[in-house]
């Protein structure tokens, strides 16, 4: 389509939504249009002209020789679709047109650019095909949400016209319906048609970062604001921990093992690996130090450690020791990290732990770059060795703990 032909079309649209009409009463059952539509399960171009025409007859009733055009503006597909045969191998005939949820997602469009047609009770008869669906259309989207934006929507059409440098003009229009028009012109061509629904409302956004749980989003966006919540509810496990009886009952019966390696209980590698991606994300690293995840036990070579407060089964944090690679002077384990939750740290918890891993572990090294908080600790608890392997490079002044 030529500059001139679309431009042309957007004008005659706007020509078509200015014109004042009463709109149709709102239907109360389908119509036969409809039910056809519903049963074939597509619908021809012509059929679907003559079916607007039934509520929108604006303009002359030229919106049926617009359907192709809108069609295109909202990336929906005419195809080729055929009868099927009575039985198979036989001839059989086709037309171009548009499947129904295509069609259906068309009249969504075309409802949220303030012509007179509903998609409502196509809508409903569609939803409960819909909503235990995992992939969906652009179309088939738009009918699923329809209901939480009719009437919301800020659309905009474009023609194929370029802007060039120069003096462009707006003609402004709201309808009684109302829905407000922006036509912004320039050189006698229409370059653009903004739409806007009548309960459109314009939503201020900004980049938050929460101080708690230090994830960034934008708000008065839905789907971040829930991303943030689970993230927060997450971080809240971590940083204000509560009591897990099950890690009591252990605490409780000596003869069951702490250490955390493959053959301890999914639940106790779950709660050091999501430590070790509290350390991973505060600390800035590249990967998590954990062989395994939330799903897939850890590594031989790794053993991981639970820090209690107490009895009740409270985690105030955790560490990680591997013999995957060897450290200086052939040390057999290496401490990977340490994070203890900011409200326990400087409590001694780490300090409590030291002399057990220094026996199981024996002179181990600890991986650098340390932050400050660490280095002030190997200076004060760790062996000659140990101390003697400090690094100079030390992160910010987050602390790990002690």
């Amino acid at each position: 389509m030529t500059s001139e032909e679309s431009s042309e079309m957007l004008e005659n649209l706007f020509e078509l939504v200015k014109e004042i009409r009463l709109a149709p009463a709102p239907k109360t059952r389908l119509s036969a249009y409809e039910t056809k539509m519903l049963r074939d399960y597509g619908v021809t171009i012509t059929d679907l002209g003559d079916y607007v025409l039934l509520t929108e007859g604006r303009n002359y009733g030229r919106i049926e020789h617009y359907i192709e055009w809108l069609a295109e503006q909202a990336m929906i597909p005419a195809r080729s679709l055929l009868y099927r045969p009575k039985h198979i191998g036989d001839d059989t005939c086709g037309f171009f047109g548009f499947q129904v949820t295509d069609a259906v997602g068309l009249l969504v469009y075309m409802e949220q650019l303030g012509i007179m047609v509903s998609a409502a009770l196509l809508v409903d008869e569609l939803l409960p095909g819909l909503e235990m669906r995992t992939l969906l259309t652009d179309a088939e989207y738009s009918i699923l949400t329809y209901k939480l934006w009719a009437g919301r929507r800020l659309m905009v059409l474009r023609s194929a016209a370029k802007r060039v440098p120069g003096a462009e003009s707006v003609e402004t229009f709201r309808s009684s319906t109302g829905y407000r028009y922006k036509m912004v012109r320039q050189n006698g061509q229409a370059l653009s048609l903004e739409v806007r629904g009548p309960k459109h409302r314009e939503l201020k956004q900004e980049s938050v970062k929460c101080d708690y749980c230090g994830y960034s989003y934008l708000s008065n966006t839905p789907a971040e604001t829930r991303a943030h919540r689970q993230i927060h509810r997450q971080a809240a496990q971590l940083l204000d921990p509560v009591p897990i009886t099950r890690f009591a009952k252990r605490l409780a019966q000596p003869h069951q093992p702490i250490i955390v390696d493959s053959n301890a209980p999914m639940w106790m590698q779950k709660e050091v690996y999501r430590r070790a991606i509290k350390f991973k994300r505060e600390f800035r690293y590249d990967f998590v130090q954990w062989a395994g995840d939330d799903v897939r036990a850890v590594k031989a070579g790794w053993h991981g450690h639970l820090f209690p407060t107490g009895a009740d089964g409270t985690i105030a944090g955790a560490c990680a020791f591997s013999n995957e690679h060897p450290g200086p002077g052939g040390v057999e384990w290496t401490l990977a990290w340490v994070w203890i939750a900011p409200k326990y740290r400087r409590q001694g918890l780490l300090a409590a732990h030291w002399p057990g891993f220094l026996e199981r572990y024996g002179n181990f090294f600890i991986e650098p770059p340390l932050s400050d908080a660490m280095h002030g600790f190997v200076r004060s608890h760790g062996t000659e060795s140990q101390i003697a392997l400090l690094w100079d490079i030390t992160l910010p002044s987050q602390s790990e703990d002690s």
